[in-house]
């Protein structure tokens, strides 16, 4: 490792670093202050700060933040809502429509069988004469 060879990480050395004016500020350059009410809002500066909603935050709350920052014109650095979106509930069919189900095909495919051996049988009498 202190040989600096291939594949090991890098060795911290002098100038490794951020400049000292950039320390602990978000990449857009905005110091970032966490929110845990609306009210919280009101002392922010939009211009030199953004919002981080904390993540004991519930739901109801956070929509709250996100209106009133909307107001104010403030950056939320976290905007997305806490839950995931629920999946779509697939119902399943009865008993009574799935046996309807099974029969219907195996008759039509019957009756298919029938008219493409009819037609084969035909196409090859013509092809003879």
């Amino acid at each position: 490792m202190r040989r600096s060879k291939k594949g090991w990480p890098p060795i911290v050395k002098v100038g490794y670093s951020r400049q000292k004016a950039k320390k602990g500020l978000h990449p857009s350059g905005r110091k970032e202050v966490v929110i845990r009410r609306p009210k919280d809002l009101e002392k922010l500066d939009p211009r030199t700060q953004v919002a981080r909603i904390a993540h004991t935050v519930g739901e109801r709350k956070r929509v709250l933040i996100l209106d009133q920052a909307k107001k104010l014109n403030i950056t939320i650095v976290n905007p997305s809502p806490k839950k995931a979106p629920e999946p779509e509930v697939v119902t399943e069919p009865t008993h009574e429509e799935t046996s309807a189900e099974k029969q219907e095909p195996a008759e039509t495919s019957d009756k298919e069988e029938e008219e493409n051996s009819k037609s084969e049988t035909s196409e090859a009498g013509e092809q003879q004469q």
